[in-house]
């Protein structure tokens, strides 16, 4: 009897640290909207969400890490690499995507984020792994799909997709230099990614 009660405290206690760990994920995400990343301090944090500092502190050692899971919780979700029968039709998917999301509420936090990574080493490293690490799978795959369709080498380095793709879509938001339309899709696809990726 004992046991069964102690077994049913853990899971209660696993359940409540599980809502307020996204209770806090939550509130971190609300405060990147509201004031961004250099603005936002581990006190704001606690009140937003209603926790204690040392109950933060014990989930996440610093604000990157805590930052980097939260984005990757709320913004985070997995994506499927494109199959619709070409590379030219899975990187328009690809890029379609990726501007649909940045121009979202949620793209306007990851651009803040990732423009202050430019000058947090710490902050850099953990983004990368959270948010950009695990979509090289999907790099990966779209590239193996277009090497087996004979369209591109097998050696063709995945990485490529997401170099493009990030830094053109970094670029025009931070320097505003127009929308992320059919027009720059295609631009991006059809004189960038292509080129790039069936040069020999």
């Amino acid at each position: 009897m004992a046991e069964r009660v102690a077994e049913q405290s853990t899971v209660v206690e696993t359940a409540n640290g599980g809502d307020r760990r996204a209770t806090i994920c939550k509130a971190v995400c609300e405060l990147l909207a509201e004031v961004g990343y250099d603005r936002m301090t581990m006190d704001a944090i606690a009140a937003q969400a209603k926790a204690g500092k040392s109950t933060i502190y014990r989930m996440w050692p610093d604000k990157p890490k805590l930052v980097a899971e939260a984005l990757k919780t709320h913004f985070g979700a997995e994506v499927e690499a494109p199959d619709t029968g070409s590379l030219r039709g899975d990187l328009m998917a690809l890029m379609e995507s990726a501007c649909k999301m940045i121009d979202s509420e949620a793209g306007e936090v990851i651009v803040g984020v990732v423009t202050a990574a430019a000058h947090d080493a710490e902050l850099a490293q953990v983004l990368n792994q959270a948010m950009f690490a695990d979509k090289e799978k999907v790099y990966a795959e779209l590239v193996r799909n277009a090497a087996a369709r004979g369209e591109i080498r097998a050696d063709t380095d995945p990485i490529i997709v997401h170099d493009v793709i990030h830094s053109m879509i970094s670029g025009r938001r931070l320097w505003n230099r127009g929308p992320l339309d059919d027009e720059f899709v295609r631009y991006v696809v059809d004189d960038l990614l292509i080129p790039a990726l069936t040069f020999r």
